[in-house]
């Protein structure tokens, strides 16, 4: 399989959107906003981006034991449902 990244005006945006949306081959279409420097951020970019938002907040100051808060949250994951 291939990926092919396109930039679009955002006015074209939706027509190009339906006309891929009816060729059988393309298998699925994924929008990504831009940032203001015209390319769109990486992964990278938005995870440093929301740290900085975050800040020095202590955000799992209630965890004690981290080993067993991830075996209770795998737990989870294994249940039926």
């Amino acid at each position: 399989m291939t990926t092919f990244k396109v930039v679009v005006e955002d006015e074209q945006a939706g027509l190009l959107k339906k006309l891929l949306e009816q060729v059988s081959f393309v298998k699925s279409i994924e929008e990504a906003p831009m940032v203001d420097n015209g390319y769109q951020e990486t992964s990278f970019e938005r995870i440093k981006k929301i740290q900085q938002e975050i800040g020095n907040k202590n955000l799992f100051k209630d965890i004690k034991d981290p080993v067993e808060w991830q075996r209770e949250i795998r737990k989870e994951w294994d249940r039926d449902f």
